[in-house]
């Protein structure tokens, strides 16, 4: 059987105070449960103020998962970013539930490992799948989704949030009362064009 474990944490505050980071996050993963729910073995949950965890059921869909977390931050103007670890494990063989648990109890250790690695580095993501090669494709689009990610600046969202549901540059002039050539250049200056092509690259590498 396999599982994909999910480990999120805040890399950084912002202007949040931690009570309300915990509050924002709740309501984060509360929307994602809901949207994913068909992806998860267990919930998204809190483990402790600034961190989560879920354990879902295929690739592709926490792939998935980690954008709309990440689109969901923006989309609500928050102020904190993440960090994510992404851990592929497997479950061979399973001759009674204690055996499963306790192997899944494994897993989250190795991913608990991993997220406290990835704290100590620039880095916001990474993917350890099964497979070798797959791990470091993945992290290597990783790498430059996080950097079309992060150049956006908190002042940036909401135009991004405009182009992220489907708004095209003459929609968002018209939205921000702005000329269409000053939209054609914020769409450009966003890269939101690469932005959607690094995305259906990384959900290329499951089909």
């Amino acid at each position: 059987m396999e599982h994909f474990i999910l480990m999120s944490a805040v890399r950084n505050l912002g202007s949040s105070s931690p009570d309300g980071i915990q509050k924002e996050l709740q309501n984060v993963i509360g929307v994602i449960n809901k949207i994913h729910k068909k992806h998860f073995i267990t919930n998204l949950d809190m483990v402790m103020a600034s961190e989560f965890q879920g354990i879902t059921n295929n690739l592709q869909g926490t792939l998935e998962m980690i954008f709309d977390i990440e689109e969901c931050i923006i989309e609500n103007n928050l102020d904190f970013k993440l960090k994510h670890v992404l851990y592929h494990d497997t479950l061979e063989s399973l001759q009674s539930k204690h055996t499963a648990y306790e192997r899944l109890g494994f897993g989250l250790i190795d991913a608990r490992e991993r997220l406290d690695l990835i704290k100590k580095t620039d880095s916001r993501f990474l993917i350890a799948t099964s497979n070798e090669k797959t791990s470091l494709y993945l992290n290597n689009l990783f790498m430059i989704y996080e950097d079309y990610l992060d150049s956006w600046k908190k002042n940036d969202f909401e135009y991004v949030k405009a182009f992220l549901n489907h708004m095209n540059y003459k929609e968002v002039a018209q939205l921000f009362n702005i000329n269409i050539s000053s939209g054609w250049r914020r769409e450009k200056t966003l890269k939101m064009k690469q932005y959607y092509t690094i995305k259906e690259m990384i959900l290329s590498v499951t089909e």
